[in-house]
């Protein structure tokens, strides 16, 4: 594999080295050939370098390039967002543009660099999604973030301008969500999803604008209880890890963890939250934690009954969604929803709500079920094991008692049948029953 170069950009190694930290050990994780190169500057910032002097803007730039071509690289991986638009959106320029190329290289031979345009420009996403994939990282997970609803903010300048960039669709993007999954969590969509995080107006000193937008997405977020939100760039993490704190501080409390995506790869692959420096966040993450480790245990004990994998594939197949009987007879019953409060964690709540006794045990999804896996497997383990709870409909309750005392589910009825002329019923079995199962309650000790 060909060595990456690494572009830091100011922000990471300034005001965030734990996001260095967490990308330094995923990269040693996966044997990733990194590479550091001396002698870059800022990329530089594209709102206030380029509104001052575009030229300025391009010349920053195309320095920057040559230095790493000159370094004999051809990929330079860029973990901010920024950084990548202004250094692929100039490079994009360069290439397409001669005369500016020209011109760059004039001033560039001055100091004895010179722009080829042979170096690929590739985010931190961009890599790991289109060049590593999803299936690669999954294959060093320990600990599947499984349970945990994430809210992926992909910030403007991963995806924009698209005409530079031609990294994802930049309206309906869908890499990161991916890269999210890849490590077993749900991306939750939500409406403010692409909206820009409001970073620049703190840039310009508008101070209130930028708390509005961050608060107006951080609500968004608590009230569809997500466990936290996901970003890769330092931009984004400061606008809200840091005006969530300040918020905290003028007493509003969202709670919403704050994470910069190398930082999950690192918990999913057995990296100590202390050695990640999870510590140094303004937001604290303790509670993420926390949930994520009671969720693992619950859904330890559904592996121990279900393939975790077959329910996901249920949940995201819903073929038999219009076919069951129950779930059409009224909007009561929604199958595949307690699959997925099953799959979030949430076992002894749908235990305690029971939504799962509307399952007719008819067996239609599992004769329809192209997995040959069918809900009703599910359904029937979860009224056992609510059953061993003494989680149970009275009606229910009453005919376990009946069938324990006799045996059965019902006595005849000898006025009826006498009425019928019909013979008396056969004797019952139900002594040799009972001690045929105080036999078996014995072999189980």
């Amino acid at each position: 594999m060909q060595p990456l170069g690494i572009f830091w950009g100011c922000q990471i190694p300034a005001r965030f080295p734990f996001m260095e930290k967490a990308l330094r050990l995923l990269w040693e994780r996966l044997d990733l050939p990194v590479r550091e190169v001396e002698g870059f500057t800022c990329c530089p910032e594209k709102a206030l370098v380029k509104n001052l002097d575009p030229w300025v803007w391009i010349l920053t730039a195309g320095r920057n390039l040559a230095v790493a071509e000159a370094a004999g690289l051809k990929q330079l991986l860029v973990p901010c967002n920024g950084c990548y638009s202004t250094l692929k959106t100039v490079w994009s320029h360069l290439l397409a543009d001669p005369q500016l190329a020209e011109r760059l290289n004039g001033a560039l031979s001055e100091i004895g660099l010179k722009f080829r345009g042979t170096l690929q420009v590739l985010h931190l996403a961009e890599h790991l999604h289109d060049q590593l994939g999803p299936a690669q990282l999954r294959r060093g997970m320990v600990k599947s973030l499984r349970g945990m609803r994430l809210a992926v903010h992909y910030g403007c300048h991963m995806i924009r301008p698209s005409h530079s960039l031609q990294f994802d669709d930049p309206l309906l993007p869908t890499k990161f969500d991916a890269l999210v999954e890849a490590l077993g969590a749900k991306s939750i969509p939500y409406p403010r999803k692409m909206t820009c995080c409001g970073g620049e107006y703190s840039n310009v000193g508008q101070m209130e604008e930028a708390m509005a937008m961050a608060r107006a997405k951080l609500l968004e977020l608590k009230e569809r209880s997500v466990d936290g939100l996901v970003v890769m760039c330092p931009a984004c993490f400061m606008q809200f890890d840091g005006k969530q704190y300040l918020m905290q501080r003028q007493g509003e409390a969202l709670n919403v963890p704050v994470f910069f995506y190398p930082e999950l790869v690192g918990l999913a692959y057995g990296l100590d939250p202390e050695e990640l420096g999870l510590g140094l966040h303004r937001i604290e993450i303790e509670a993420f934690l926390t949930r994520w480790r009671e969720r693992g245990e619950v859904l330890g004990k559904v592996a121990q009954a279900f393939d975790l994998d077959s329910l996901e594939r249920c949940i995201n197949c819903q073929a038999c969604s219009h076919d069951c009987p129950s779930a059409l007879n009224g909007e009561g019953f929604e199958p595949h929803r307690l699959l997925e409060e099953i799959l979030a964690g949430r076992l002894e709540q749908v235990l305690k709500e029971g939504g799962f006794w509307s399952c007719l045990e008819c067996h239609t999804c599992s004769e329809l079920c192209p997995q040959r896996f069918g809900m009703e497997t599910v359904f029937t383990r979860l009224k056992s094991w609510a059953m061993a709870q003494g989680i149970t409909p009275p009606t229910v309750r009453q005919a376990i008692d009946i069938f324990e005392k006799t045996g059965k589910l019902g006595e005849p009825q000898k006025a009826q049948r006498k009425k019928l002329n019909l013979p008396e019923p056969t004797a019952s079995g139900v002594k040799q029953w009972k001690e045929l199962l105080k036999r078996a309650e014995k072999g189980k000790g």
